[in-house]
């Protein structure tokens, strides 16, 4: 995987690359249009979009057999420090789950089988609460 991190101008008016990063056959890049719109594109095609002004950015991408799935971190609020979502490259299109966590943002990400797991300290401080996405699905394991 390259990442780039310069901020570059974008055929869009007024937008900027925040992010561009060549993740196995694919170039997603992460995209600023405006004070408080953001896009996540692969290809330049649009696949998510925020536009409550969060911040957005990428934790890691993870090759699970030929499929690559990029974790994506979006801070929310002062109540909650990180929200993740799941950036799929594998399918006939790229897709981007829903989003999950406990408010932390220090996952502890583990892959095996094609299975990427994503754990994270649960709001009481003592347990621990964890999502696996495979194959185009995300599911709460505990």
């Amino acid at each position: 995987m390259a990442i780039a991190t310069a901020q570059a101008a974008d055929d869009r008016s007024g937008a900027a690359v925040l992010v561009s990063a060549a993740i196995g056959n694919e170039v997603v890049q992460m995209v600023e249009l405006g004070p408080k719109v953001i896009q996540v594109t692969v290809n330049d095609r649009v696949v998510y979009e925020d536009r409550e002004g969060r911040t957005l950015s990428f934790v890691n991408a993870y090759n699970m057999e030929g499929r690559w799935l990029v974790l994506l971190q979006e801070s929310v609020d002062g109540k909650c420090a990180a929200r993740f979502r799941v950036l799929d490259l594998g399918g006939t299109k790229a897709s981007v789950s829903l989003p999950f966590g406990t408010c932390s943002d220090a996952p502890k990400v583990e892959q095996a089988d094609r299975t990427l797991t994503v754990s994270l300290p649960a709001t009481d401080g003592k347990s621990t609460a964890a999502w696996n996405y495979r194959d185009g699905m995300l599911v709460r394991m505990r």
